[in-house]
């Protein structure tokens, strides 16, 4: 492999990574803020300007204490949290995300500017390890794969955890392997700070530990040949790994809490633990250790918090029109099955039958970087919460990389050629859906028109077309005084259309006339209000779901919002 055609590769692969975030970039200035967004953006504030950490417990802190850093810099106020707290006197999201100093795009805008960026700096990396260990262009395929990957590209542009989580599992997982070939403790304590890093970002990295765990222990005893002191180095380096690993996770959990008392952290860990459902003598357990180290506290209230909810339920999942509280276990396997590309599906297909045909056996590198991506989908056959395959993404750079280097090995001349076909079927089909990549579904699927017959939530409507529509009631010849909404998400439908009438599900009313209704509350609402205890409310949407089967559905804004005119009981309209 040449110098030069080294350096070209990796000119082509951040021309490409550029244009992939681009398209994020382009999707994000239109996507109104996400169901997730303004607590995200009011917890980051929190973090990054008050240094108390009240809110949101349910993540680690340093993906919002990013996003909070670029608010303050773009001059947003801290949330209001009058003491002593409570969530009934604290300011709500959506109030302080469209009620600030900065108006609401500003602040959205200020909030999810570092996401793009770790998105490229992920299709970066991963191509770089392709072109380092596969050749130039098994990288310059990696990358055209990566930037173009539809569900990667929509997630990307939002103030969320996913596209960091996958930035996290990525290095974690290589870094490890690094640290295994080179034996040296500067690369064990990178492979620390990278799964630090992740730790300290989603929660869902703690299913990685295990499996860098089961790594190092098979390495070892595979190792034979020399002395044990040798062999039983890498256990010395995990060590250290988790010395450093645990340094980062405390270090953000303190940046978090600086301002903090003693007594307030632990405040803090109590309510959101009730508010989870958590017994009590765990509550115990977790505040004691609040009471040692509020950083170390906070984070075991996430994990068992996030733990409790798994076992309860977190709200109600749909799956192919079908509803359930505990959960679906086929769930994610059919949300990548549908939500990914025909041109990703079409590369793991042709890797199994050619490793199948010629019984490949997987090299060190395709065992390592499996394991974490298929464990997370075994992982997620017992989720109780399955409300978007974007959980699954730490899994995609793996799988595409696992995939580049068994076809390398096994066609090396085919193999190239079969990626990059690949990787431009995918850019055809994200181009085609662009701007409403979070929509996504392939044409075997049905394509995004037909989605929301699968799956519903994140994967088709999340809130993030509500900008859109009311940008685009001109050109729909549509007063926005004669539209009634009724919508699901974070941002505010009364400062997007001031004008338009707000769908009261308590009033028992269902007006004929104009209206915007949210795929999401057409598919589950009532069913969620219902979980939540909101009989009343549920009902109202009932109603609205009824009289909509009955009207005449005249356009749609994205994929996610549905434009109906809607008669009254006597056919009158309006």
């Amino acid at each position: 492999m040449s110098i030069r055609s080294r350096w070209a590769a990796r000119a082509a692969i951040l021309a490409l990574a550029a244009l992939g975030t681009a398209l994020v970039r382009d999707h994000q200035r239109l996507d109104s803020a996400t169901m997730d967004e303004p607590f995200h953006a009011l917890a980051s504030a929190e973090y990054a300007i008050s240094g108390t950490a009240w809110a949101n417990l349910e993540h680690p802190p340093l993906v919002k204490l990013l996003a909070g850093v670029c608010e303050a810099y773009a001059g947003a106020r801290a949330p209001s949290i009058p003491l002593p707290f409570s969530y009934r006197t604290a300011e709500t999201p959506v109030h302080f995300t469209f009620s600030n100093v900065l108006d609401g795009d500003r602040l959205l805008q200020a909030g999810r500017f570092p996401f793009p960026i770790l998105f490229f700096v992920l299709v970066v990396a991963a191509a770089e390890t392709a072109v380092r260990r596969l050749g130039p262009l098994a990288g310059i395929a990696v990358a055209l794969l990566l930037a173009f990957e539809p569900t990667m590209v929509a997630h990307a542009a939002f103030l969320h955890t996913d596209v960091a989580a996958a930035l996290g599992y990525f290095g974690a997982t290589l870094g490890t392997l690094a640290a295994l070939e080179r034996g040296s403790w500067l690369s064990w304590a990178a492979a620390g700070a990278a799964l630090g890093l992740l730790l300290a970002a989603k929660f869902s990295g703690v299913f990685l530990v295990p499996i860098l765990v089961l790594v190092v222990l098979v390495w070892v005893l595979r190792d034979g040949g020399r002395p044990w002191w040798e062999r039983c180095r890498p256990l010395a380096g995990l060590i250290l790994a988790a010395a450093v690993s645990a340094g980062i996770v405390l270090a953000a959990g303190a940046v978090a809490t600086r301002a903090m008392s003693r007594t307030d952290a632990e405040q803090s860990v109590r309510l959101f633990l009730k508010s989870r459902s958590v017994p009590d003598g765990r509550i115990e357990s977790v505040a004691s250790l609040s009471r040692l180290c509020p950083a170390a506290g906070h984070y075991a209230a996430g994990l068992v918090g996030v733990a409790a909810q798994n076992r309860s339920g977190g709200g109600v999942n749909v799956l192919r029109g079908k509803l359930s509280v505990e959960g679906f276990p086929e769930y994610f396997l059919v949300a990548f099955l549908v939500k990914s590309s025909l041109g990703l599906l079409l590369l793991l297909a042709l890797v199994l039958v050619v490793a199948l045909a010629r019984r490949e056996r997987l090299s060190r590198l395709e065992a390592v970087v499996l394991a974490p991506a298929l464990y997370l989908f075994v992982s997620g056959t017992g989720a109780s919460y399955n409300i978007g395959v974007r959980h699954m993404l730490p899994a995609v750079p793996l799988l595409l990389l696992a995939a580049a280097s068994l076809l390398v090995r096994a066609a090396p001349g085919a193999a190239v050629p079969a990626l990059l076909v690949c990787g431009v079927l995918q850019a055809g089909e994200t181009l085609a859906v662009h701007p409403h990549e979070l929509s996504f579904f392939n044409l075997a699927a049905g394509g995004p028109a037909r989605g929301e017959t699968w799956l519903n939530d994140s994967n088709v409507d999340w809130g993030q077309d509500l900008v859109r529509l009311a940008r685009g009631l001109p050109a729909l010849g549509i007063d926005e005084s004669a539209l009634t909404v009724a919508y699901f998400g974070g941002d505010s439908p009364g400062y997007r259309l001031p004008r338009a009438r707000l769908f009261d599900p308590l009033a028992g009313e269902v007006a004929p006339g104009l209206w915007a209704v949210s795929s999401y509350l057409l598919a589950e609402g009532p069913e969620a209000l219902a979980w939540r205890g909101q009989l009343r409310a549920a009902a109202g949407y009932q109603r609205l779901r009824e009289e909509a089967a009955r009207g005449e559905r005249i356009g749609r804004v994205g994929y996610s919002i549905h434009l109906l005119r809607i008669a009254g009981r006597e056919g009158a309209t309006k």
